[in-house]
């Protein structure tokens, strides 16, 4: 037998056909070799260390990956045990006993499975939860959900589910690496898991990665050996080898090519923007979306309440909407009002009331207050493109002038007078509702009455609203998935017991918790762009002239005509109530998707997003800080080249930015000068911050700072501003802007 060790340890791992001619050691067939006889235990702990490495690195890197915590000291070292365990068992060659006691560790897996259902099946969930909310946040999705969980406890069931599939992997890799080391099917068992945080662009931590390239490396080497069996003793030689080999690489890698420069040699993948409308729907419904049959797509249902399982839009454009933003509020599109509401549907109040939906009295009282108070009362002008053939409704904004609609085929316009302020509207009586805006049908009384009691609600009219808001947010959550009931049970019963629905359950739940506590309301349908959408996705009509589609107070102040595509997933159901001396206004009941953030002037947070891409290459070298580090940590030598590494690449960064702001055209210069001139003024001082017109800033710093500067000067700014034309005089004006910032130290 020793001599057969040397044959396969010298001649065909180190030497190859070179070192068997020298030593003229004949040729062996690998195929008629017996089992050895002999134990080796430094064998078997080599294959325990290389089944370790590969199952750990592959379970720790996807769960570090979406920064889960479990108890990784007890799952790495259950992990080692048991390869220890399995690979002793297997280094016995004894096959009869080794496969008995496989067999018998999935029989104790079954059971734990059985017993621990719960755990395991919490934990799995809260894993699909995190991947789900990785995935909102990279598609920028803020109306999806996730599944509850009857344990608390993540921590526990992570470590739990993360033990239990780690475990099944190390039986499934001792087995394999037994009888044929294939680094094809080694790879696709273990990387594949990887496949969705690097679909999400979430890395694995450093120590699983160089696990699982260690282990790759050392099955390779094996691989190179055409080493078939009694792979124990061969994984004494390779696996230092491939640790060595795996640990140059990274150290490699993170010295001469950094994370931010491997991104950007990456092409993007053709493949991957496929399949995003796919990942896209997991983010929003979760496992659903391949499954269920019971869906609805989105846009206006013309109050119907259908027992869908979930709501999947198609995301498609169905309009795009110019207007001048004149408020942080959301612009509400109106085209269905409800009146009665039957069980399954609301029916259509302008049936009964012909002008109803243009909320004829209280339209005329803001337009009388705009013609005697333009300070308190705005107008302005909305452009409506319909994008898809199959809309046939019309879409209005609140309180439109029923005089001054035009409808021609495919593009609408309409003058309005938006609801920027809450004051008397006089006239707005007329529109009083009658006693079937209190009515609650039988079906849903009870339920409706439960809830009413149980929650307290009392007070005014606005101060009901309030608290019918409140408790939605509180105790109901807001999701695409309700799930689908059957029977006839009623819409709205069902929703205030289930807690959990979209829109259309909370309009149409909140319409009848105002009826009952006396509140005259109802259900409406239509699209909505909020101030986020026109941000992140208006497109500003450089042509176009401020004042010919926007006249009297905005608490935006002066803005710009912007253009918005809305797709159905805008499509948005709420409710209106009816107050004294205002007449119709808007309540929206249902919860946000997430939390809404603090807003600042309309330029600011287009200046924002012009520059976003700076600030995301900054993110970029903060992330290349925190690789080098992880990656060339320990020495002074290592130290000194990242701090150096750090410097050149700041200094290069500067550099760059300078290059390209010099090659910007002069009018973008000469906003980007003054971006950086109020930014730095806004966070020295809390009264600049609340400023929101360039007048009211320029007027500001005349005070503050004693200097003149000249009204032809501040016309100057808003024409680079706003008018798309060309400049001659924006060099001029930059070399003023520059000479005005250093002047106040800005």
């Amino acid at each position: 037998m020793r001599i057969f060790e040397d044959k396969l340890g010298t001649g065909l791992f180190f030497g190859g056909k070179d070192r068997r001619k020298a030593h003229k050691i004949p040729q062996v067939d690998l195929e008629e070799i017996p089992r050895k006889q002999k134990y080796d235990f430094w064998a078997a702990l080599a294959k325990a260390l290389l089944v370790f490495m590969i199952s750990f690195g592959a379970v720790n890197g996807f769960l570090t990956a979406f920064e889960l915590e479990y108890n990784q000291l007890l799952c790495a070292g259950s992990l080692f045990f048991f390869s220890l365990l399995l690979a002793s068992l297997y280094e016995t060659g004894k096959r009869w006993f080794t496969n008995l006691v496989v067999i018998g560790v999935f029989i104790i897996y079954a059971f734990v499975a059985v017993k621990w259902f719960w755990i395991l099946n919490t934990g799995a969930y809260a894993i699909v939860n995190r991947i789900s909310e990785v995935a909102q946040a990279y598609f920028g999705i803020t109306d999806g959900g996730s599944y509850s969980l009857r344990i608390n406890d993540t921590y526990l069931t992570v470590t739990s589910i993360a033990l239990f599939v780690a475990v099944v992997l190390v039986i499934l890799l001792v087995i394999r690496l037994q009888y044929k080391a294939s680094l094809i099917r080694i790879f696709l068992l273990t990387f594949s898991a990887y496949i969705i945080p690097i679909y999400f662009e979430k890395t694995p931590d450093l120590l699983s990665l160089f696990l699982l390239l260690a282990g790759y490396l050392t099955i390779g080497i094996l691989r190179i050996g055409n080493i078939r069996k009694h792979i124990s003793g061969q994984s004494r030689q390779a696996l230092p080898v491939g640790i060595a080999v795996a640990g140059t690489v990274i150290l490699l890698a993170g010295l001469f090519l950094p994370q931010n420069r491997y991104r950007r040699m990456i092409p993007k993948n053709t493949n991957k923007e496929a399949t995003d409308q796919i990942a896209s729907d997991f983010a929003r419904y979760g496992f659903l979306a391949f499954f269920v049959k019971h869906t609805a797509g989105g846009g206006v249902n013309h109050g119907m309440l259908m027992q869908n399982t979930m709501v999947m839009p198609d995301y498609k454009t169905d309009l795009r909407v110019r207007f001048t933003p004149y408020s942080a509020e959301p612009l509400y599109l109106k085209s269905f009002t409800g009146l009665n509401y039957e069980g399954s549907r609301w029916s259509d109040a302008a049936l009964s009331e012909g002008q109803e939906p243009l909320l004829l009295y209280t339209q005329q009282g803001r337009k009388q207050l705009f013609e005697q108070k333009p300070e308190i009362q705005g107008r302005g002008k909305l452009e409506l493109f319909l994008e898809d053939d199959g809309i046939k409704e019309v879409f209005f904004p609140y309180y439109t002038d029923a005089e001054m609609v035009t409808l021609d085929g495919k593009r609408e316009e309409f003058v309005y007078y938006p609801p920027v302020r809450s004051a008397a509207v006089p006239g707005s009586e007329g529109d009083a509702p009658g006693e079937e805006y209190l009515y609650v049908p039988p079906a849903c009384r009870s339920a409706v009455e439960r809830i009413c009691r149980d929650a307290g609600f009392g007070g005014n009219a606005e101060e009901i609203a309030g608290q019918v808001a409140q408790f939605f947010d509180e105790y109901y959550t807001y999701t695409l998935r309700p799930g689908y009931y059957f029977g006839t049970r009623d819409f709205i019963s069902y929703f205030l017991a289930a807690r959990k629905g979209y829109c259309v359950h909370f309009a149409s739940a909140g319409t009848m918790l105002l009826r009952y506590m006396g509140v005259p309301a109802r259900y409406v349908e239509g699209y909505v762009v909020s101030y986020t959408d026109v941000i992140l996705d208006g497109r500003i009509m450089e042509d176009a002239s401020y004042s010919d589609y926007y006249q009297g107070f905005s608490g935006l102040g002066e803005t710009a005509l912007v253009e918005v595509e809305v797709a159905d997933d805008h499509a948005h159901a709420w409710v209106e109530i009816y107050l004294d001396g205002q007449g119709w206004v808007i309540f929206d009941p249902t919860p946000a998707a997430e939390e809404e953030e603090e807003t600042g002037s309309f330029w600011d947070e287009f200046f924002e997003r012009m520059n976003r891409q700076e600030g995301e290459e900054s993110s970029q070298q903060s992330e290349l800080n925190a690789y080098l580090n992880d990656a060339l940590k320990g020495g002074a030598y290592t130290g000194l080249a990242v701090i150096a590494a750090i410097l050149l690449f700041l200094g290069g960064k500067a550099g760059i930015r300078k290059y390209r702001e010099m090659r910007l055209p002069v009018p973008e210069r000469v906003r980007l000068e003054y971006q950086k001139m109020t930014s730095r003024l806004k966070k020295k001082d809390e009264e600049f911050r609340r400023l929101t017109t360039p007048r009211e800033e320029l007027d500001w710093i005349d005070a503050h700072f004693g200097i003149e500067n000249p009204e032809e000067f501040k016309q100057e700014i808003y024409r680079i501003f706003f008018a798309d034309q060309a400049c001659p005089e924006a060099e001029e004006i930059l070399k003023k802007l520059i000479c005005l910032r250093r002047k106040i130290r800005a």
